[in-house]
Parts: C-alpha cells; sequence; structure tokens
C-alpha cells in the first residue's frame, strides 16, 4: 500500500490521481472489526463485524444494553457504498448456536447472497475446548435475522479453522478461509473449497491457497508463537485471473498487513497462489509510517494496521473493498471502504 490516497481524495506523493468515482467514504467512528459487505435486497449495503459488547454504541436501530453477536452498519444505495458510524442490527440475535460455547463470541463473519439466500460463515469457539471452528447460518435477507444451520469446519487435532470468505464464482459457490489443517503449529493456511447448494463444502474440491511458510513478513516483529495469515478473500482481476487478499502478522499493531496473491484462471486453484510483487519479503498493502512493514503501496487514510480486507461489488459492478485498521491509542478497530483499481504498477485502492 506505498501508493496512497487520502480519503477527501487528494493524492499522496506517488499515488495514481484520485477521480470523482472514487468508492472511498472515509473511517466509520464505530468500533468494528473483520468488516464483510454485502449490497442488501433494498439496495443499501450492510457491514456486518465481529462481536460487540453491550456497551459498544452508538446504535441506530440495534437493541441498546446487550450484546450484539454479529453486528451490522447499514449505509449507503445503489451504486454509492456510503458508510456509517451507529449499529443497525445484529444480524445473529440467537448467539453462535448449540455447538459453540454458549454466549462466546462471533468472529469474522463473512457473507455473500447467492442463489437469493445469504449466507454467513463465522468463527466461534466449540464448546468444552478452546478450539476456534467455523459454523454457517442462512438468512431470506442481509439484514433479517440468520438461522444456525450447525458447525462448517473443525478440524482434527485442536487445529482452528476461522474467518471463512464465501464467493460466488461460475454460478457456484465457493469459501476461502484460513485452515491450520494444512500445516502444522507455529504455521498457518489459506485453503479454498466449493460448496453445495446448502452451504456445506465439497471437502474433495478443497485445496490449498497459502501457507505462512511462503513468506516472512508476517512474522517481523511478531510478539506471538503462531506465524499468522488469516482473513482471506478472493476478487477478479483485469486479466481473469482470481486474486487472494490475506492479512498477515499482529492484528492489534500498525504491522497487520494485507498481502495479495495470484491464484490463477479458476476458483480453486490448481497449485498455491503467487504472491505479487516482493510479497515474500513485504505485504502488498500497508501502513506506510514508523513501526508499518514497508508495503508496496498504502491506502486511503493511511492507518495503522489494515487488514481483513474483503472484496465485493457494487451494484454498477466496481469492485470495493472493506478493511479495518487499528487505532493503537484507543485499541479499537475501525472499518473503512474504497474501491480497488488496477493500473500499469497493479491494484491501488482508492
Amino acid at each position: 500500500m506505498a501508493l496512497a490516497l487520502t480519503v477527501t481524495g487528494v493524492a499522496a506523493p506517488g499515488a495514481p490521481g484520485a477521480t470523482a468515482a472514487s468508492a472511498s467514504t472515509g473511517s466509520s467512528s464505530f468500533g468494528l472489526a473483520d468488516p464483510s459487505t454485502v449490497q442488501a435486497i433494498d439496495g443499501t449495503y450492510v457491514t456486518y463485524g465481529t462481536t460487540v459488547g453491550s456497551g459498544a454504541g452508538p446504535r441506530c436501530g440495534a437493541q441498546s444494553g446487550v450484546t450484539l453477536y454479529v453486528p451490522f452498519l447499514n449505509h449507503g444505495s445503489g451504486d454509492t457504498v456510503g458508510m456509517s458510524d451507529c449499529v443497525a442490527g445484529d444480524a445473529l440475535p440467537s448467539g453462535p448456536g448449540s455447538w459453540a460455547v454458549d454466549n462466546g463470541a462471533i468472529w469474522a463473519p463473512g457473507v455473500t447472497q447467492f442463489n437469493g439466500k445469504y449466507y454467513m460463515y463465522y468463527t466461534a469457539t466449540k464448546a468444552g475446548t478452546g478450539q476456534k471452528c467455523i459454523g454457517l447460518a442462512t438468512s431470506g435477507g442481509a439484514k433479517s435475522p440468520f438461522t444456525n444451520k450447525g458447525i462448517w469446519a473443525c478440524p482434527g487435532g485442536g487445529r482452528w479453522a476461522i474467518d471463512a470468505n464465501p464467493f460466488v464464482a461460475n454460478g457456484k459457490l465457493y469459501v476461502a478461509y484460513r485452515d491450520d489443517a494444512i500445516t502444522s503449529h507455529p504455521e498457518t493456511g489459506i485453503s479454498i473449497v466449493q460448496v453445495g447448494s446448502d452451504g456445506f463444502a465439497l471437502w474433495n474440491t478443497r485445496r490449498d491457497a497459502l501457507k505462512s511458510t511462503d513468506l516472512v513478513w508476517d512474522t517481523i516483529n511478531d510478539s506471538g508463537t503462531t506465524h499468522v495469515i488469516e482473513n482471506p478473500s478472493i476478487f477478479v482481476g483485469g486479466s481473469g485471473h482470481y486474486y487472494l487478499l490475506f492479512s498477515g502478522n499482529n492484528w492489534n499493531s500498525a504491522r497487520y498487513s494485507t498481502g495479495i496473491a495470484d491464484c490463477g484462471p479458476n476458483p480453486i486453484p490448481s497449485t498455491r497462489c503467487t504472491l505479487l510483487k516482493d510479497g515474500a519479503n513485504q505485504p502488498y498493502f500497508g501502513y506506510t509510517g514508523s513501526g508499518g512493514l514497508g508495503p508496496y503501496r498504502g491506502l486511503p487514510g493511511n492507518h495503522t494496521g489494515p487488514g481483513a480486507m474483503a472484496a465485493f461489488y457494487t451494484e454498477g459492478n466496481r469492485r470495493c473493498v472493506v478493511w479495518a485498521w487499528y487505532d493503537t491509542a484507543t485499541g479499537k478497530r475501525h472499518p473503512i471502504i474504497g474501491e480497488l483499481k488496477l493500473d500499469s504498477s497493479g491494484f491501488y485502492v482508492e
């Protein structure tokens, strides 16, 4: 992210020029981690995120004084994405389901629309364990309460499956997710799998997309013991190839950053995806100031710790991304939206 645009549309030194069509709306003041954005049936946009506590606010439609398991912001309309500073509701008010820890937090809900239904893949803690696994919920509307369908992925040996992000390609539904079952500690990995009409995985289609051993920047000044790559999301580039967005390093630091890898012409890669630019040694997008990891390009606002970037498309088929940045002063993460574009030097966001 070394080519940064400010949110007001003024190009930073070396950045591509901003245009009036920019989808960047500025960061929301509401603290919402691990965002995922879809368009609702009424044409507005819905951005979901990780569980917030009873005191989180402001709220504009969401019940006050209660935990919101999958809080969502409602904003924009048509081809104008917009942004909101208040939480409009809870998409999963019943919580993570009987398979998970009662009243436990939900992480990183990923949502898409497929064949007239909305599919949500979310992370929770398996009951009686400390293991993070993925659950599935569905709904007829983006803002209607989702119904739990049960556990979706929970590897053996206590390895984690988290951060599932669904996408539609060639009339089929797929899910990219962090899959620690394809590695051993301290490494992590990312898998892609096709799913059936019920939303559950067709496991014989699963393939490795990336492993933490493919890069080194995920461990630079790392304060933990795990080599973290996570929060995958797939988008289609100008070449017709499928590209993988992913996050790495510590989420609660200025170092948290975003990589991009080319996965080839098919939704499920035949071999592991190829990191763009010098992607083994530096993130593609990240904070360009002191404490960052020297990314290839910056992002609108040049905020610290930009990660959990997820792709979505507008009503007019503009390719956009939503991500969260980490406020090192307050310890909160905030969602922000921009348009993902391509020039002769590669992908950039404005």
